[in-house]
């Protein structure tokens, strides 16, 4: 596959971190957010020059479009994968999830409902759970994505990004003013959910939240495999040029991002891992500098010791991430394998 060095992986990752967002509500009102912190004792990097290099929607849509038909070119079971890792008195099952889903998309198996039946415990990558959990990731994330140094967004763009954002906005009735004081991978990230949810897409219909709902009234216990800072330092320690590639992409392509996740969603409940790891894990969609890796690698690498010793506990652990860390060539799965542990699924 030809290396794809800055592509539509941004979008796909602010619909990836959806999850996060809307816990702290999508609607881009900085007033109804937890304050920000006051901005680190760092050197400011400089804002990006008139002649950054963009490329146009046609460039990025052909380039998804290649790697939509070699991901089709293969095929699942038929429904989401579930993998299972044991020993003799511990059982480890896997699933990956999409944090926003249409309401009408069917996802769950007999086999999927008597796994999670089985758990003693709920295994996620946050704490959405637990009142304090959801304030905390309110609290990290908005403490991040806003400036709060009297930056604007409107003063750290170029003109040309600038109209581009602008347009973008419009047809979801936001003005850019109420967005200026978010850091451009905070704009990011809000804009697709906001483009999802006016599509139909709904946060609640997401696999986190339903799994919580039906842990809670079974009275499983909860485990999490990182917090809600973790995944906010993802984007906010970005490089502010690679900030405002990924802010320029996603709103280049934001009225394809509906059709785009449905895409998505459709290899996912095919099972299709392969075909998922090409079109969403796949270290040659770039991203800009330090996307793929700080995106996936390293949270994949962090999380494998965590599961690992889920194995040192009595027990069923259902563990339920989203679906990019189990697909592609340095997915949790493949990272358990080279460690040795036999993994029952794709």
């Amino acid at each position: 596959m030809a290396l794809r060095p800055r592509s539509y992986l941004p979008l796909l990752a602010a619909l990836g971190l959806s999850l996060s967002v809307t816990a702290c509500g999508p609607s881009g009102a900085p007033e109804d957010k937890a304050p920000a912190a006051e901005a680190p004792d760092t050197e400011t990097p400089d804002t990006e020059p008139e002649t950054a290099e963009r490329r146009d929607k046609q460039e990025i849509i052909d380039e998804y479009e290649t790697a939509l038909e070699e991901a089709r070119e293969t095929e699942g079971p038929g429904h989401p994968a579930l993998w299972e890792m044991s020993d003799e008195d511990t059982t480890v099952y896997l699933f990956g999830t999409v944090h926003i889903l249409r309401p009408d998309v069917e996802w769950r198996t007999p086999d999927f409902n008597a796994a999670f039946e089985s758990a003693d415990t709920l295994v996620l990558e946050l704490d959405m759970e637990s009142e304090e959990g959801q304030k905390a990731v309110a609290r990290d994330f908005m403490q991040r994505g806003l400036y709060g140094d009297g930056r604007t967004l409107s003063n750290e763009l170029n003109d040309s990004d600038l109209s581009v954002i602008t347009s973008a906005l419009e047809p979801l009735g936001v003005p850019i003013a109420a967005l200026d004081p978010m850091e451009p991978w905070m704009v990011a990230v809000n804009l697709s959910v906001m483009q999802l949810q006016q599509d139909g897409f709904d946060p609640n219909s997401g696999i986190e939240r339903v799994l919580i709902a039906e842990a809670q009234e079974d009275g499983k216990s909860f485990d999490f495999l990182e917090t809600a800072e973790v995944q906010a330092n993802i984007f906010d320690t970005l490089p502010e040029p690679t900030q405002k590639t990924f802010l320029y992409e996603t709103a280049l392509l934001l009225d394809e991002s509906s059709e785009m996740l449905d895409q998505v969603v459709d290899e996912w409940a095919d099972g299709d891992v392969e075909g998922l790891g090409v079109l969403v894990a796949n270290p040659d969609t770039g991203g800009g500098e330090g996307m793929y890796d700080a995106l996936f690698v390293e949270r994949n690498e962090n999380w494998v010791p965590k599961i690992e010793a889920l194995l040192d506990e009595p027990g069923t652990f259902f563990v339920a991430v989203g679906a990019g860390h189990l697909a592609g060539p340095d997915s949790v799965i493949t990272m358990l394998r080279e460690e040795g542990h036999e993994i029952e699924g794709p």
